[in-house]
């Protein structure tokens, strides 16, 4: 099965309000099927309203993603750029970004 992403965006509030969250959440599908092979079903974007950041970037990515054999240094570094370029064009911040592969055999998932 190759099911997931979990990718959770924290953002500081003052960018996150009025922001373009619908071309957000199509380029996320988008770069999850194309580059980490996903399926467009399974993809869970969450985007949380982060009201203080006191130290490091406004806009903070976390990707939990299954590991296989397609997904190598390569596919997961253009992944990155490209959550790069929708992050940067939603809310106009340069993102700190944090990817995760986890083993099949220790990632249990319901729904």
């Amino acid at each position: 099965m190759i099911a997931m992403p979990v990718i959770k965006a924290f953002v500081s509030s003052p960018l996150l309000a009025g922001a373009p969250l619908d071309p957000l959440g199509s380029a996320t599908e988008r770069a999850c099927v194309d580059l980490l092979g996903a399926q467009a079903a399974q993809v869970q974007l969450v985007v949380v309203a982060a009201h203080a950041v006191p130290r490091g970037c406004p806009v903070y990515l976390e990707v939990q993603f299954r590991r296989n054999e397609r997904r190598d240094a390569q596919v997961v570094a253009r992944f990155m750029a490209a959550m790069e370029d929708a992050l940067g064009a939603c809310f106009g911040a340069v993102p700190r970004i944090r990817c995760f592969s986890e083993d099949q055999d220790f990632l249990h998932a319901r729904n």
